[in-house]
């Protein structure tokens, strides 16, 4: 039975774009058994190009659109702190997506810790560290990997909780941080590299990290929503957060990013 997906994302960046490029060309090649029931997007047409093309695409794959602006709905009640009012807008949310079946939806570069939407909804997020390390913004994952000269990172996809960036972990891959290009990034960076705004454009060794990251990420999107689909991670597990060993789907990411190029 082809799975039904639900796709959260503020839709603000490549990462969040290429993902949803990444499940749509895995279904339209019919290497995918998924239907996505639709896309929600915390963002509405104008804010910014990004989202502007985002929804685009989204309308264009015949895809059910749902957008509810949280930049708005900040604004309407005052601007006071989101922390506020993160249960109601979540609240919101779920009444506007009453209409949808989804087995599982996944959260896409989607940039709201949403408790409400986790309890009643089964979400998996996509986060752009290994398990037990970082939790919150892709940006302080690069940094953390960076300030402790590891020699590794990686992402996961794990089950969406109240516990920001630390339910149970459904799939990951790693990638090495080692040999002859990254040491001269390294090298590059020095002893003590410092934060910089977001790192983006400032250290080349920040912005090779986020780019092989992104090569990674959506492969192990796409291939975790195979394994959902074929059955070897079950909806019941998910369901109950009784998974026992997280996938390690390196060897099949890196496959796949050599085969793409």
């Amino acid at each position: 039975m082809t799975l039904r997906v639900g796709w959260f994302s503020t839709a603000n960046g490549v990462g969040s774009l290429g993902m949803l490029e990444s499940v749509l060309s895995a279904i339209d090649a019919g290497w995918l058994d998924v239907r996505l029931e639709f896309v929600f997007v915390n963002r509405e047409r104008g804010h910014s190009a990004a989202t502007d093309r985002y929804m685009e695409l989204v309308e264009s794959s015949g895809i059910p659109l749902v957008t509810l602006s949280s930049r708005d709905f900040r604004r309407e009640r005052g601007g006071a702190p989101w922390v506020g009012m993160r249960e109601e807008f979540d609240r919101e949310v779920v009444s506007l997506l009453s209409g949808f079946s989804a087995d599982v939806s996944v959260q896409a570069g989607y940039m709201l810790y949403a408790p409400i939407l986790c309890r009643e909804l089964l979400v998996l997020n996509q986060h752009p560290a290994l398990p037990g390390t970082t939790v919150g913004k892709w940006q302080d994952a690069v940094w953390d990997v960076i300030e402790g000269r590891k020699s590794e990172t990686g992402s996961m996809v794990h089950v969406a909780t109240d516990d920001l960036d630390r339910g149970p972990v459904v799939s990951y891959c790693r990638f090495p941080l080692i040999g002859p290009e990254w040491d001269l990034l390294w090298d590059d960076a020095g002893a003590r590299p410092r934060r910089v705004g977001g790192g983006e454009g400032v250290l080349r060794l920040f912005d090779a990290i986020r780019e092989a990251g992104l090569l990674r990420e959506r492969p192990l999107v796409v291939r975790t929503l195979g394994a959902i689909a074929d059955g070897t991670v079950p909806l019941d597990g998910l369901r109950n957060e009784a998974l026992g060993h997280a996938l390690d789907l390196t060897d099949a990411v890196e496959a796949d990013v050599a085969r793409l190029g």
